[in-house]
């Protein structure tokens, strides 16, 4: 046991499971990682995108990660022919990534995907347990994005 208390180690345990799991089954023969579609989701998505595209300092905003990593990751779904770059119109000095046409595709497919992996969790769960869960994790989040994991406080107003 590496934590004292049962309860902690519980959770302990649990996460450590949680880690291990491909929570959604992409197909076999996709070349594309989680961080791919993340990518493509928040291009898609994103309310302020702009019609041109998003600036890379968007989509690293979108993911909480910064512009080098999403630089990369342009580049490999670049390649890949899903997204293009393009000069903003009105200033050249700004890039803009939109989706292709292929992009658009593997979105459509990829949003399909997420929504029958979580429709059959919520129905294993049932409604009332699955919204729980949803509240006990926005709650986890709050707790370590909020630093109190470093204070080892108790965020007792969640």
């Amino acid at each position: 046991m590496i934590i004292k208390n049962e309860t902690s180690q519980n959770l302990y345990e649990a996460f450590v499971r949680l880690r291990k799991i491909n929570w959604i089954n992409w197909s076999s023969n996709s070349q594309l990682k989680a961080s791919d579609i993340r990518v493509l989701f928040c291009i898609h998505h994103e309310p302020q995108s702009d019609p041109q595209g998003m600036m890379v300092s968007q989509i690293s905003s979108c993911l909480h990660v910064t512009s080098p990593t999403v630089t990369q990751l342009i580049k490999e779904l670049e390649a890949k022919g899903l997204v293009e770059r393009a000069m903003d119109e009105s200033d050249r000095r700004v890039i803009r990534v939109r989706l292709t046409a292929d992009g658009i595709d593997v979105v459509t497919k990829a949003q399909e995907v997420v929504s029958e992996a979580f429709q059959g969790l919520t129905e294993y769960l049932g409604e009332q347990d699955s919204e729980q869960l949803a509240v006990l994790l926005s709650k986890v989040f709050r707790y370590y994005t909020d630093g109190q994991s470093k204070q080892g406080g108790d965020d007792s107003t969640c």
